[in-house]
């Protein structure tokens, strides 16, 4: 498939005394995907979707949508020119419009009633059509602002924060039909957001954001499982960054700036009791239990092995105690 967006070398700076918004930002998204741009507050993730959309301008860069230039030396074209739509944080619909003038509101969508119609039945909201925005749910809300941007027909998607304002049930069940909806629109979607594992779940592929700089791009896979330093490995989730001294056979591994040395990232649920004993003792540590958490679903356990403190993940039904040793071994999968 082409590339619909390709971003390149884009910079923003907002105060000439410190570091810059965005430094020299590049990625490629391809029709039809889902791109996630994640980071911890302060990356420039906002700051880097509002340039995309127009609302912004960069001090430098480049930025090609559907095959034309939309920002770059000499040429700025304007959010309602742009062949993209934004879907706002907080939805921004407008209050004293019903759903069906709101998801009408759009460039050129009063154009197309068939295609807001099959939209309305699509998200499930056709039946909420004569109501206002504060009379419907916030989930229901969102799919109001989807429709929306949806209407006039773009090429691009472009989502802020998506699940931020749902619960976490009400989240699991809108990011599965957000899947759906994608799917079934084939619609090239790129959002942004701070959560993980929205990015997980719903995008191809993943652009990390660290104070302004692009430190890892790849599927979801990818990047949990090889991250390509500290900050992406931590923002992933739980991990123990282990020198690697101690795994030489492991190939993916970087250099840790804080301990000065090379290590591997491995999750929590990748180290398991050793229970073979051809398993040689150079490829498992033995480790000392030093607490124990329940989480519901698994046992979360600190155990240590000589300077180092592990987090491992046990099966509830594992009879684990403060205090016992336990030989732990690396598992891939």
């Amino acid at each position: 498939m082409k590339n619909l967006l390709s971003v390149s070398k884009i910079i923003k700076v907002y105060n000439q005394k410190k570091s810059p918004a965005l430094d020299e930002v590049s990625f490629k998204c391809k029709q039809g995907e889902t791109l996630a741009i994640i980071g911890s507050s302060g990356s420039g993730k906002t700051t880097l979707l509002r340039i995309i959309a127009g609302l912004d301008m960069p001090d430098s860069g480049k930025i090609i949508l559907n095959d034309k230039s939309i920002n770059d030396q000499n040429t700025f074209v304007s959010p309602e020119e742009r062949d993209c739509s934004l879907v706002f944080q907080d939805y921004a619909l407008f209050p004293n419009m019903t759903v069906r003038q709101n998801v009408s509101f759009g460039k050129n969508a009063l154009n197309n009633p068939k295609k807001i119609q099959e939209l309305l039945e699509l998200t499930k909201i056709d039946d909420l059509e004569n109501r206002f925005p504060h009379e419907i749910s916030g989930g229901q809300q969102q799919r109001v602002a989807l429709v929306r941007a949806l209407a006039t027909s773009p090429s691009l998607l472009l989502m802020d924060e998506p699940l931020s304002h749902l619960d976490q049930e009400l989240r699991e069940n809108v990011r599965s039909e957000l899947i759906n909806l994608f799917r079934k629109t084939k619609m090239t979607v790129l959002f942004v957001s701070h959560d993980t594992e929205d990015a997980m779940a719903m995008a191809d592929n993943i652009v990390v954001l660290n104070n302004g700089k692009v430190d890892q791009i790849g599927t979801p896979i990818e990047i949990y499982s090889s991250p390509v330093n500290q900050y992406v490995a931590l923002l992933f989730g739980k991990t123990n960054l282990i020198p690697l001294e101690f795994m030489p056979d492991c190939k993916h591994h970087f250099f840790d700036s804080k301990s000065k040395k090379e290590v591997v990232s491995v999750r929590p649920h990748q180290l398991k009791i050793t229970n073979n004993d051809s398993i040689k003792k150079s490829k498992s540590f033995a480790c000392k239990v030093i607490s124990i958490h329940y989480k519901g679903a698994y046992q979360e356990a600190k155990l240590e092995f000589k300077k180092l403190l592990l987090t491992v993940h046990f099966e509830m039904n594992f009879e684990i105690q403060v205090g016992s040793s336990l030989d732990i071994t690396f598992k891939e999968s």
